[in-house]
Formats: structure tokens, sequence, C-alpha cells
């Protein structure tokens, strides 16, 4: 399957959308924004703190991308993964832009929302897709594509034949959202997928796997090389 453009998919969804100053106190919201969180109401929106409604994870995130806003002067898009309290989870694509008053004063921060959990998830939540920057926008990428993901910080690197590119997610929600039969967490910082292999590379000291492609040597750490060797048949 090809690689799909987030940004044609989403010109079929009706974006909610929130006004917010620079505390994430809300000011005004648009329908669509209570259809994409119905387990929150109107008076609580208006009554919380943005960052009140999220975990500790997206916080921070939230909190990195309206800092680049504001360096950059410009629309900054991105993903997130959001944990709703009726544990629902949804993944929602998010664009946010200051607005400025008649004097040009940075008055309030906008924000469209786009659920975009339909495009990229089964009814299980098992990913079917990966979102992931590009020159051109946000593509989605077929798991059967990856190599392996590798951790940056809160967020991940996603390898592929193709190159690698830059994902919102972190890797322990890519972990969950991949299946177990293809790919594995062989270290805190690395995910593969077991069908692209090359090579093993095995010593008293160290165990690590080479990958096919660009033949990446990545380490397998100890507490998790047992459970590896056994999922390739070798213990």
């Amino acid at each position: 399957m090809e690689t799909d453009n987030l940004l044609k998919l989403i010109e079929r969804i009706e974006p909610g959308l929130v006004l917010f100053d620079n505390t994430f106190n809300v000011k005004y919201i648009n329908q669509s924004l209570l259809l994409i969180f119905p387990q929150i109401s109107k008076e609580e929106l208006f009554r919380s703190n943005l960052l009140q409604l999220h975990e500790e994870q997206p916080r921070k995130q939230i909190r990195e991308v309206l800092r680049l806003m504001k360096d950059a002067s410009r629309p900054v898009p991105f993903t997130i993964r959001h944990m709703g309290r009726d544990r629902c989870e949804r993944f929602l694509f998010l664009k946010l832009m200051p607005l400025f008053d008649d004097s040009l004063h940075d008055a309030l921060n906008g924000c469209l929302v786009y659920d975009i959990t339909p495009f990229i998830t089964t009814g299980q939540r098992a990913l079917m897709k990966i979102p992931v920057s590009t020159a051109n926008g946000i593509n989605l990428i077929d798991p059967s594509d990856i190599i392996y993901v590798k951790a940056e910080n809160i967020y991940s690197r996603i390898y592929t034949a193709k190159g690698d590119f830059f994902c919102d997610l972190s890797l322990g929600v890519i972990e969950e959202g991949l299946s177990d039969q293809q790919f594995i967490r062989i270290h805190r910082s690395y995910i593969i997928n077991i069908g692209k292999v090359d090579k093993i590379d095995r010593d008293a000291q160290a165990l690590a796997v080479i990958m096919r492609g660009d033949q990446a040597r990545l380490p397998v750490s100890r507490s998790r090389a047992k459970k590896f060797l056994q999922q390739i048949g070798l213990r």
C-alpha cells in the first residue's frame, strides 16, 4: 500500500476549534470540539486549564509545541496521543497558530483539532498506520514498511527502506499499537521488525541485531535478551 498523505484525509474531517490564552485557559470553542471529547462538558472546558485535561507526557508536548509556535510565529502541526477519561484512546492531529489583536499583540492562541483515530487504528486500537513528518507534510506509513523504531526523548524516529522519519508518538505508544507477533522491544530505545533482522551478533558480553537495509547494529538489552531469543526460536 502506498504511503498516504494525512493532509488529504483530514479534508473530510470537521475540525474542533479551541481558542485559549497563554496560561492555557479556554476562551472560545466550537461544537465539533465537544463531539470529539464527549466525556468533557462545556462547563468543565471553560472552568479547567487545558493542561489539566491531559496526562503528564502530553502536557510536555503541548508546552513544547506552544514554545515552538511562539518562536516561529507560524502554524505548527503535530500529532499527540490523548487518553480520555472514558479510557477511549484517541490520536489527534493538532494545528496551533497565534492570534493577534488590532495592535498586533499576541493575544490568544488557536488550535484546530482533527480526530485521526479512524484513519490510523483498527477497532481494537492496533495501529494500522504510523503518522510521520516529511518534507510534504504529515504522511502515514504502513507498519510492514518499518525496519525499526528509535526513541528520541518523548518522540520517536521511524526507519524504513525509503529513509527515516520523525514521529510525534512516543516509543511506548508505538509499542502498544504494533503487533507483538511482528515487532519486539529489544531495548528501552529500540523496537524492531523481526522479519527485517539480517543477522544476530552474539558473544559472551553482548547481544545485538543487524537490521536489513542500512545494516544498523542495534543492542539487545540484557533484560530483554531471553524474550527476544525465544521469540526468534533460538532458545
